[in-house]
């Protein structure tokens, strides 16, 4: 057997991370998820001093087949942008799309976005909460958040909307003020945090992902084994859609959700990038095969990684957010991965699908020198961590039920300024 020694407290904490019981909260603090009440120091594997003590992983020798031992997990970099927090710059972003090859989307997302926040009496978050807007119902994520985009108005006229909103025997109605970010609703109901993960990969297997997927598929590989490692009272599935394009040897392969580990990184490792041809692929054959996922219930957190270069094709840019929009209404967040290659187009609609299920943006930067050079966002602030750190962030935040902010420590560079999320105000100037 091999043995490797990583600082793994860099990235998220890991055996220091316990699932919260059923119907308790999570409390948070020096990056560490425990349920409440918090154990000591020294049973969370710190050394009293709020750090996290080295962990020792060990490997096999024989580890599943495809993945090249000379990648070590932590090595790409990435950005992470929440245009739920920056709505301006996401509708600044969509109408500067409006003439090009996905104008159709662009239209529809230019609308300004609205947030609802359901909560309980405890004036805690309630996730899984519906809200109904018209003929159409929402899910409001793990944080209770509901975000209405243009994609939902249909022919919704005027300024503001009636909705009503539900979770178990307890419903109310309100009106929501297009365009407000801090709309409260609470129910006579008391929800709880997730007690399942879903995790289910989207990932572009065409050859111009040749430049990064091997190192991509270290990277999930191990963000995976993390996870598992560090919530072991969760119930975790691992699921995988790989997609290249017409007339390549395959179209899309779909993998349903297992709680087998090992499994999930024999799938994972057989993947090989090749095909393709044009820019475009099927992001959006992918996608309708990830909504017919065995997705979990209502206490589970259920999180899609999109990883892609290219967009769908332009005359196919609204199917890939119908299957988005199906997806959310189950529940899930979408964080899509930029990889190299990425331009305008593919960022639009990686944005749009974020942005409607209360996801965020992360997109993979030249700081780690892997892979073909890697476009600049149309974002006017954000911090570089490793993908791994940024990954397990929002897997814990989705977890906590609320939004936890990345580590200032593992900033390896920042663009602009912001707190919370929210770009401060000299940094709002959109990209070029």
């Amino acid at each position: 057997m091999r043995r490797t020694v990583l600082t793994l407290a860099t990235v998220m904490c890991l055996p220091a991370c316990k699932a919260a019981p059923s119907g308790a909260r999570y409390e948070m603090a020096a990056g560490m998820a425990t349920a409440a009440p918090m154990a000591s120091d020294a049973a969370m594997g710190g050394d009293g001093g709020g750090e996290m003590a080295e962990m020792e992983i060990a490997g096999d020798e024989d580890e599943p087949d495809g993945f090249d031992r000379n990648i070590q997990g932590g090595t790409l970099t990435a950005g992470v942008f929440d245009d739920t927090r920056n709505p301006d710059v996401f509708v600044a972003f969509a109408e500067k799309m409006q003439q090009s090859d996905v104008y159709e989307l662009a239209n529809v997302m230019a609308a300004p976005l609205t947030t609802l926040t359901v909560k309980g009496s405890d004036g805690a978050p309630i996730g899984g909460a519906s809200v109904r807007l018209g003929n159409k119902t929402l899910v409001s994520g793990t944080d209770g958040r509901v975000i209405v985009t243009g994609w939902d108005l249909g022919n919704v006229q005027g300024s503001k909307v009636d909705v009503t909103v539900g979770f178990g025997r307890a419903a109310t109605k309100t009106t929501l003020q297009l365009g407000r970010h801090d709309h409260e609703v609470k129910l006579a109901a008391t929800g709880q945090l997730p007690r399942a993960l879903d995790i289910a990969l989207i990932v572009d297997a065409t050859g111009s992902m040749g430049d990064e997927l091997e190192y991509l598929k270290v990277e999930l590989r191990t963000i995976a084994r993390d996870v598992q490692r560090a919530f072991p009272n969760v119930d975790q599935r691992f699921a995988l859609v790989v997609y290249r394009d017409q007339g390549d040897e395959y179209v899309t392969r779909k993998f349903d959700f297992t709680a087998d580990l090992a499994k999930f990184e024999r799938r994972l490792g057989h993947q090989r990038a090749d095909g393709g041809g044009d820019y475009p692929e099927a992001m959006d054959a992918a996608m309708i095969d990830a909504g017919t996922l065995s997705w979990g219930g209502a206490d589970t957190a259920k999180l899609a990684f999109v990883v892609a270069d290219a967009p769908p094709h332009g005359e196919r840019a609204m199917a890939t957010l119908e299957a988005a929009d199906e997806m959310r209404t189950q529940g899930v967040a979408m964080y899509p991965i930029a990889a190299s290659g990425v331009a305008e187009a593919a960022e639009l609609v990686m944005r749009s699908a974020a942005a409607m299920s209360g996801g965020e943006y992360l997109f993979v930067t030249d700081d780690s020198g892997v892979g073909n050079a890697h476009a600049e966002p149309h974002i006017p602030c954000y911090a570089v961590q490793t993908l791994h750190a940024s990954m397990a962030r929002v897997i814990r935040s989705e977890l906590a039920g609320r939004r936890i902010e990345a580590d200032p420590a593992r900033t390896i560079r920042r663009v602009g300024a912001s707190r919370d999320g929210v770009c401060e105000a000299a940094s709002l100037s959109i990209a070029q």
